[in-house]
């Protein structure tokens, strides 16, 4: 089949944050039985590196936007949530039916809500295959800012809510698949917007074992981390609990590592001897392994938390609330779950000083991963939903 996968962000299983990796590996494995062409928004200038080593001019197509650009698109659609006026182009818009017309596109491959805004090609196109992936529920994510704020935040994030609830019901309901990457959000779907047919994919969340299975890295003994792309406000509020936490253990012998890029100035004022920030890495899951815990002290966000996966899938036992645990772990089978700062204290300590605990949770939590996140699982489904037409 001819696909055209659209996206916010360049996929790329390079980039730097997990929905960007997840989406590389989805076009990656779509690659080896149909011909995929990738049209897609350039953000940032990593992005621009990896569009230039990865991908081919013939079968891709990239359009630039600026923090002016999703402004001015968002003053110019007030009637669309920002976050979905912010990938609305006239640019991509032109690319989009010259790729369908000149390619020959049988379906399109969605990554995120937002970019179901073209679904209205189908009204042009009856014939042509619209699939969703609902990398989160958009109506939960805008729900839990809500009630997170007060005052004219919250006044703003319920307006947010009405309409990102309106549009996402308009575009799954269109759909031919609505593709959920958690059990969770499947069941959401189905309670949001009476979708009954909601399909569920396992995402990829960053581990090839076959790669890492003879990799040896040395643990930094004592050592806690936190993964995230920290310009999400999700991971920064995270991180900085976290911090808060750790330095109230007034433990010497404990050092937590901040992995991710972006961080703030705020964030990165918490540089001293025990904290290390590190922005940028090149190889993320080096930089992970060198740790034998990860935390997660997330009180935002929506969705499955791949991170949370990565950290797993590379050995580390998970200390997690609620929210960290959703669509993977929830009743805390092999996670750690604690969701005050107390509980999260106390979790960390009982842990980290308590090897052999380390190391059986080590084993168990990839364990965990290999069995019930398998991406073989996922392969299969992109196979039935885009089944050779004869």
């Amino acid at each position: 089949m001819n696909i055209l996968h659209i996206s916010p962000y360049v996929p790329s299983l390079h980039t730097n944050h997990a929905g960007g990796v997840c989406m590389g590996k989805q076009v990656e494995a779509l690659r080896k039985k149909h011909n995929v062409y990738v049209l897609s928004f350039i953000t940032m200038p990593l992005e621009e590196r990896i569009v230039k080593e990865e991908y081919n001019t013939n079968s891709s197509y990239f359009v630039r936007i600026s923090n002016k650009d999703r402004l001015r698109e968002g003053l110019l659609h007030l009637n669309k949530p920002l976050m979905f006026s912010a990938r609305t182009s006239k640019e991509f818009k032109q690319q989009f039916l010259k790729i369908i017309e000149e390619k020959k596109i049988d379906a399109i491959h969605c990554e995120y809500t937002a970019m179901a805004q073209y679904i209205w090609i189908k009204k042009m196109y009856p014939n042509i295959i619209f699939n969703i992936v609902e990398h989160d529920v958009t109506r939960q994510s805008f729900y839990r800012k809500s009630m997170d704020s007060k005052g004219l935040k919250q006044l703003f994030w319920k307006w947010q809510l009405n309409l990102a609830t309106k549009y996402e019901k308009e575009y799954c309901q269109k759909a031919d698949h609505v593709i959920a990457v958690n059990s969770k959000d499947q069941r959401l779907l189905h309670e949001y917007y009476g979708l009954n047919q909601v399909e569920l994919m396992n995402p990829y969340y960053g581990v090839d074992f076959d790669e890492i299975s003879d990799k040896v890295v040395n643990k930094i003994q004592k050592s806690i981390c936190f993964i995230g792309q920290m310009g999400r406000e999700e991971n920064h509020l995270a991180a900085m609990r976290l911090i808060h936490i750790v330095k109230s253990l007034n433990r010497d012998d404990i050092r937590l590592t901040i992995i991710g890029a972006h961080p703030n100035e705020e964030l990165q004022k918490e540089e001293c001897e025990n904290i290390h920030i590190t922005g940028f890495v090149e190889n993320i899951e080096d930089e992970i392994l060198k740790n034998q815990i990860a935390v997660f002290p997330l009180t935002l966000g929506a969705g499955i938390k791949l991170k949370v996966l990565l950290a797993c899938g590379l050995g580390l036992p998970v200390i997690t609330t609620d929210i960290g645990a959703e669509g993977i772990d929830e009743d805390g089978n092999t996670l750690i779950l604690a969701n005050t700062d107390d509980q999260i204290k106390n979790e960390i300590i009982e842990l980290i000083d308590d090897s052999n605990k380390i190391k059986s949770k080590s084993i168990e939590s990839k364990d965990f991963v290999k069995k019930y996140f398998s991406w073989n699982k996922t392969v299969e489904l992109f196979d039935r939903l885009y089944e050779v037409r004869k």
